[in-house]
């Protein structure tokens, strides 16, 4: 990985009169902690994170940048359309791109016929995107990167909760193909869109692997999530506090849904969603409007349904008409 030098950054927050820092590192770049921590420490008062945060979403609790005059949050982009609380310098960090993606079998694309290529990428392989876009094009292929929306910064770019550039695509692109490592943000690409999707898995070598029957599988047990929601009476309609994800607007409409059905619903506050205190509340049913990611992946956690927004409106106001919709979070209110 591309580690970036620390100066500009100091240079910026001295534009800023800063004087304390909060310094958040994902898991992958605190082994580099020490060495940046000493380098800003001899120009400001530094305190590091050492809670998990999921990008650029979540700055740190109000605890936490209430105290400080800058945050520094290494390898993710800024959401442009985020109003930060105190200003973030984001560090971003691209993975070298050492893989000229010569002699790759293309065989997947040619058995379905394939001509018009979507590029996605996470932001760590922002580089590789463009080499390998510019390789299916010397393949004779058709290949774009779709433009983003206020909530990225750069086309082609997803976050586990946006995926505009697939949108901006989709009525051209035969499939779309996503450069990145795991399956987090490829299975949000396909829940995302009917077009197959392929992962180029780049922890790997480089081959192409199609996320469409591991998503179907997933939808599948959304939609008996979903079947079990419908015997709810209590509901708890949760607003996540992070800066990145606060959606009040929506939890209030929500609130009034289920209202309107005649049921009873009671509206709370979150930083993190922990099964136990929704288990303590005797919660039928949990609706969580921030990452959707929380009901998608994480919902053999909970006892009870949870369920994101758009799969309450599915089935509660037949929004879809029996199609998944993925939730995705094209901007938040202001706090």
């Amino acid at each position: 990985m591309v580690y970036l030098d620390p100066e500009p950054t100091i240079n910026r927050l001295k534009e800023i009169g800063a004087k304390r820092i909060l310094l958040q590192l994902p898991d992958g770049l605190k082994p580099h902690v020490f060495s940046y921590f000493e380098r800003l420490s001899k120009e400001f008062s530094v305190i590091v994170s050492s809670s998990g945060f999921y990008g650029a979403c979540d700055t740190g609790t109000r605890d936490e940048y209430g105290n400080v005059d800058a945050v520094i949050q290494m390898g993710h982009t800024i959401i442009p359309n985020v109003n930060y609380k105190v200003p973030v310098i984001f560090e971003e960090y691209t993975y070298p791109v050492t893989d000229n993606f010569v002699g790759m079998d293309l065989s997947a694309l040619e058995k379905a016929g394939y001509r018009k290529i979507g590029v996605l990428y996470s932001i760590q392989y922002r580089e590789g995107a463009v080499k390998f876009l510019e390789y299916l094009q010397e393949k004779g292929y058709e290949a774009r990167m779709g433009k983003n929306d206020g909530r990225l910064k750069y086309q082609g770019q997803v976050l586990g909760c946006n995926y505009s550039p697939i949108h901006d695509l989709d009525t051209w692109a035969d499939c779309h193909i996503i450069l990145s490592t795991g399956t987090f943000h490829s299975m949000g690409a396909q829940l995302s869109t009917e077009k197959e999707v392929f992962i180029l898995e780049m922890s790997e070598k480089s081959e192409l692997h199609s996320m469409r029957e591991e998503a179907d599988r997933r939808i599948r047990k959304r939609f008996a999530n979903m079947a079990r929601a419908l015997e709810a009476g209590k509901f708890v309609v949760v607003v996540d506090t992070k800066v990145g994800q606060y959606r009040m607007k929506l939890a209030e409409k929500i609130m009034d849904e289920i209202r309107n059905i005649g049921k009873s619903a009671i509206l709370a506050y979150a930083n993190e969603s922990n099964p136990v205190d929704f288990q303590n509340m005797m919660a039928e049913c949990i609706i969580f409007t921030g990452c959707p990611r929380v009901a998608t992946d994480d919902f053999e956690k909970y006892n009870v349904p949870i369920l994101t927004a758009q799969e309450f409106l599915m089935i509660f106001k037949k929004k879809g008409n029996g199609k998944y919709i993925f939730d995705e979070i094209v901007n938040v209110d202001s706090q």
